[in-house]
């Protein structure tokens, strides 16, 4: 018991350590303060009528009405009736605020993979620290990318799952692999759950050659097995999710091509169900870029980032009289990035830590296990695919020919595989050094490799800054990006003083240089430090203990100082202040004063199709999401954009908010908005899609209908309109919808609600009727004469026979979980007495 209680103390240290660091790194949130995260705040308005349906019913609706007309709110926030599945994240994340949780869970998650691989207490503290602090993570976490960062920390416990296969602990390997599958695809983030199957493959690859040249067929086959059944509950388990979703590609820019022609001049490269080539390769990180793996701000870091008051920008402004405080403020969010992605700007690069990318580096020198070659594998395959457009051989033909690449965008992304793969072969690189199976001289040999190699590189790295012109202005008028946008908004703000402006940007070209030059010097401060402790190791002045304590307190300082340049205290901030975004405008109070609150603002203030905040107030003709649904997209494109009035009326925008004469939003009333349904005087029947679009150019929506042929069949012939006839809206509690209609003849009525066939279905007193497409997005159909209530309902199959089978999957993998973890509770006890007999 005594032996036990020892071995298991130290592992209890370092999962402490591991808590204690997150919660000191985010000490603000446990203070009660909040994150400020943009992308966070979007989703708030895209969510905020479906949190309030949640609050009212206990559950969130199938569907939203506050963005884009109409979408299904499974999209934005997935939830089912049962909540049992949530009870394992909330004891793993010890009901830790928001983000010391997700560090907290990456960090033991890579633990127990280092665990798994035979790593000490020591070595996996490393790891854990190296894969969860690497810079990516902090920047995602302060954008508000939580799917992404979640998706991240369950990763290694899938592949930790998996390791346990391999090593013949079947049943438990299997059930830990189900697990971490399970919540790692319940993310939500596809893109991430891609690249774990990327890396899977290659292990899968690795594996079954390591096996076969050992001749271990047997176990390469039962391996196989059990993993495809750990992905089949993975993927069961979140069938819901998976389903829907599914579903929703088939109609959406992601998935759905669009039944139209393309424009004169549009993209040609959409393949068949995924997005445009020019759209998916936007944020492709340079080839040279990559070297920020090992050097953090070598292109300048954040597009928004900050300078202290000894740079040349903050000397320049208050030479030029800026006031001191507004001078300090000016350089908290300046344009310091000039790489690759300069058109869209980025939040920060990807840096691994120079600490942790000399330990890989001598991992491949002194790893003699199979693993260390999927890991080259995978780590070339990531710094490859982020690369994008700039190595188009590889990745066009990925995104043309490999399954549902072509729905994923922004490659950059792949750099979270050598973010994980570093990681790994910092691990094991250190477990092979503290082994003893390794000479002295064979150490003196592969250390002089390392310090070579890394220092080589680092110099090639410095020298290539005394070349570098610090730009990225393209200097084309008709493509204007990066610097020339800036210097723009420089001559904006100096009032046409272009000596000024060249000034200013004279000095910010000064500022990435040192910025440039100062990281460089710090990579080799730390190189220096670590070889040197490498070397006295080596030379036994220190022993294992204090080697791996220099290296791993080291990486903590090196990583944690680059962090902090993205996420600090002062990316928190009191509750108070964090919903200030929310405060409604003059204009928005003036909307809500409508006490009828079925209709559509379209706000012409902000970007209205990148704009979430419409929705918190309001239920938007726009919208920010970055699958819309592809009818809509459509329409946006070749009749909103041109704000035709026709269309935002059968939209029945009742509200414009436009910018006032002092620049303050000013809302407009539409009295032209034809409400939520209508009956109208004439069908106008068209040959295609094309057709049906080209109407919408002209055609008075009121009265008029236009209705692609293929519907022909469950639309009868109108006999006469009748002018007393009406129709209107009875009650939209968003799942349902319902609707009053008399009229003295049959009547065709159009809903204005979007058009999306997997679903909704449309009752008349009760009896299921046939409904069509009409004016390429909005729904139609005939209404007999008479007094009658028509409903719409959204019964989405994939959702309630997902349902099903997720809780099926999702309790066979808590039952196979459970059990091996008492079959592992068995087979050590049985071990613990044959020890005592021997």
């Amino acid at each position: 018991m005594i032996n036990k209680l020892k071995s298991v103390l130290p592992h209890f240290a370092a999962i402490l350590a591991l808590l204690l660091l997150s919660i000191l790194y985010c000490r603000p949130a446990m203070n009660g303060k909040i994150l400020s995260q943009s992308d966070n705040v979007q989703w708030q308005g895209m969510a905020k009528e479906a949190m309030d349906y949640k609050q009212a019913h206990g559950i969130t609706p199938l569907w939203t009405t506050s963005m884009f007309g109409g979408m299904p709110t499974y999209q934005i926030a997935m939830e089912t009736p049962y909540k049992f599945a949530n009870y394992i994240p909330a004891v793993l994340t010890l009901g830790l605020p928001k983000p010391v949780n997700v560090l907290f869970l990456s960090a033991i998650c890579f633990y127990l993979l280092c665990v798994t691989l035979g790593a000490n207490p020591w070595i996996g503290f490393l790891g854990a620290v190296a894969y969860t602090y690497a810079s990516y993570s902090p920047i995602i976490i302060v954008t508000g990318h939580e799917t992404k960062m979640l998706a991240l920390a369950y990763m290694p416990a899938v592949i930790a799952g998996l390791i346990l296969i391999i090593r013949q602990r079947y049943v438990l390997g299997t059930g830990i692999m189900a697990m971490a599958l399970t919540y790692l695809i319940a993310a939500n983030h596809l893109q991430m759950t891609y690249y774990f199957f990327l890396i899977l493959g290659v292990v899968g690859i690795a594996y079954a050659i390591y096996c076969i040249r050992e001749r271990l067929f047997r176990h390469l086959i039962i391996s196989g097995l059990l993993v495809l059944f750990a992905i089949a509950l993975g993927v069961g388990s979140n069938a819901v999710s998976l389903w829907t979703t599914y579903e929703y590609s088939k109609e959406s820019t992601r998935g759905g091509a669009s039944e139209l022609t393309p424009l004169p001049g549009a993209a040609q490269d959409k393949p068949q169900g995924g997005l445009e080539r020019n759209y998916a390769f936007r944020w492709s990180y340079g080839k040279f870029e990559t070297f920020t793996l090992l050097v953090p701000d070598i292109y300048g870091g954040s597009s928004s980032g900050s300078l202290t008051k000894n740079s040349e920008t903050y000397k320049k402004l208050s030479a030029m009289g800026v006031p001191e405080n507004q001078a300090e403020q000016l350089i908290q969010r300046w344009n310091l990035y000039w790489g690759n992605q300069s058109e869209l700007g980025t939040s920060g690069p990807v840096y691994l830590g120079i600490v942790v990318c000399i330990l890989a580096l001598l991992g491949l020198f002194i790893i003699r296990s199979w693993h260390k070659w999927w890991l080259l594998a995978i780590s070339v395959l990531g710094i490859v695919l982020a690369w994008g457009s700039n190595f188009a051989a590889f990745n066009y033909f990925m995104f043309d020919y490999f399954p549902l690449y072509n729905k994923f965008r922004a490659p950059s992304q792949a750099l979270i595989i050598p973010q994980f793969s570093f990681a790994l072969l910092a691990v094991l690189a250190l477990q092979e050094l503290v082994s003893g199976k390794l000479s002295k001289e064979e150490i003196k040999k592969k250390l002089q490799w390392t310090g070579i190699a890394i220092t080589g590189l680092l110099l090639i790295i410095y020298a290539a800054s005394f070349s570098a012109n610090y730009t990225n202005a393209t200097h084309d008028p008709q493509r204007p990006g990066g610097d020339d946008l800036f210097q723009s908004e420089l001559t904006r703000m100096l009032q046409g003083n272009t000596q000024l402006v060249g000034e200013l940007m004279s000095a910010l070209y000064a500022d990435r240089e040192e910025l440039y030059h100062s990281d460089a010097y710090r990579a080799l401060f730390f190189t220096g430090l670590v070889l040197l402790i490498l070397w006295l190791f080596y030379k036994g002045r220190i022993n294992r203990t204090w080697m791996l304590a220099g290296v791993t307190v080291l990486a903590v300082i090196d990583l944690l100082q680059v962090d902090t340049r993205y996420l600090n205290s002062d990316s928190f901030m009191d509750e108070a202040n964090y919903s200030r975004p929310f405060q409604a405008s003059a204009a928005d109070q003036q909307i809500l004063q409508d006490r009828d609150p079925h209709y559509r603002v379209f706000n012409l203030t902000a970007k209205p199709f990148d704009d979430a905040m419409t929705s918190y107030f309001h239920k938007s003709v726009g919208g920010y999401h970055a699958a819309k649904l592809q009818l809509y997209a459509d329409l946006i494109e070749r009749q909103i954009s041109r704000n035709n009035l026709q269309v935002l009326n059968m939209l029945n925008t009742k509200y414009v908010i436009v910018p006032g004469a002092d620049g303050q939003p000013v809302a407009q009333r539409n009295p032209e908005a034809l409400g939520n349904a209508w009956f109208v005087k004439h069908i106008v029947w068209v040959k295609n899609a094309d057709e049906e679009m080209a109407m919408l150019d002209h055609m008075n929506t009121r009265d008029s209908v236009v209705i692609d042929e293929r519907y022909r069949e469950i639309v009868k012939s109108m006999t006469m309109y009748d002018s007393t006839g009406k129709i209107s809206l009875a009650a939209n509690n968003l799942n349902e919808i319902s609707y009053i209609s008399n009229s003295g003849t049959d009547q065709f009525a159009v809903f204005s609600e979007v058009y999306y066939r997997q679903g909704w279905k449309a009752y008349i007193d009760g009896k299921e009727m046939p409904y069509c497409r009409v004016n390429y997005v909005l729904r139609g159909m005939m209404v007999p004469a008479g007094t009658h209530t028509i409903l719409f309902r959204f019964e989405p199959k994939a959702y309630y026979a997902g349902i099903t089978l997720s809780m099926s999957s999702y309790i066979l993998m808590l039952l196979l979980l459970a059990g091996g973890v008492l079959l592992n509770i068995r087979m050590n006890k049985m071990n613990d007495t044959k020890e005592k007999t021997v």
